[in-house]
């Protein structure tokens, strides 16, 4: 009863923020993760048996993973008005535990695609060895630096340089993007704004071998921040503690440097 008392508040906190749901679901076994979809959940709701899954309010599904061993899997639910979603499902404890909202789209609304160009600039971006830090952060020899933003029509790219200088090598957990007021002490749900890249270069490895450093470029849409607030880049690690925060203040989002 208290885990849908917390789940209805934060249903209410997110939908005022606006927050959709990523390509991947993370649950973990002590938090709840849910989606709330537009229309009314069909049951049984397809899963593997490493999930728990249980219908909330006819379209709240909250999820849970069953232990510590867990597999990525595959996540399918069919709504009643014909619609059916499916998700890849990952662990993780830092990223578990978040309620998304997934928007209602017209039954002949084709998805958004990802302009080639993206792949090109992105790739050009991490080989280039020209600009500065504009922010760093370091953490037992993990250090980060998020380099000048770089834009092309609408979209604002960033580079994120992790070198890990340790014998230990560094998993990430997941690389977030929020944006919330610069003197802010403690962070709530209602004070952060969460963007999600629209499109990413080298994320397909996650971890940073011991001595050795990667490159990751984010393709964000452009997106309105007043002069007291920053976007916030969170590398958190898995399993551990090493975690790096970093940010681009307005001053360096609005002097990003256009691609060609």
């Amino acid at each position: 009863m208290k885990t849908l008392k917390i789940i209805s508040i934060l249903s209410l906190l997110f939908s005022q923020l606006g927050v959709f749901a990523q390509d991947t679901i993370y649950v973990s076994y002590n938090k709840v993760t849910a989606i709330q979809f537009p229309s009314r959940i069909e049951s049984p709701v397809i899963t593997s048996k490493n999930i728990s899954a249980q219908i909330r309010d006819n379209n709240l599904l909250a999820l849970n993973a069953m232990g510590t061993d867990f597999k990525p899997s595959n996540l399918e639910v069919k709504t009643i008005d014909g619609k059916s979603y499916k998700f890849p499902v990952s662990f993780s404890y830092g990223r578990a535990g978040r309620i998304f909202k997934l928007p209602k789209v017209d039954k002949d609304a084709s998805l958004p695609t990802t302009p080639a160009s993206n792949a090109s600039i992105s790739k050009k971006i991490a080989e280039s060895r020209k600009g500065k830090a504009i922010s760093t952060d370091k953490a037992s020899k993990i250090k980060s630096e998020l380099g000048n933003v770089a834009v092309s029509g609408d979209d604002l790219f960033y580079k994120l340089k992790v070198r890990n200088r340790s014998n230990i090598h560094f998993d990430i957990d997941f690389i977030r993007f929020y944006v919330r007021d610069i003197k802010t002490a403690k962070r709530t749900v209602t004070q952060e704004q969460e963007i999600y890249p629209v499109y990413s270069f080298g994320t397909e490895d996650q971890t940073i071998k011991g001595k050795s450093a990667e490159v990751y470029v984010f393709a964000l849409k452009k997106f309105p921040l007043s002069k007291d607030k920053a976007l916030f880049i969170e590398v958190y690690e898995k399993s551990g503690g090493r975690h790096q925060y970093l940010r681009a203040k307005q001053y360096d989002i609005e002097n990003a440097k256009p691609i060609e």
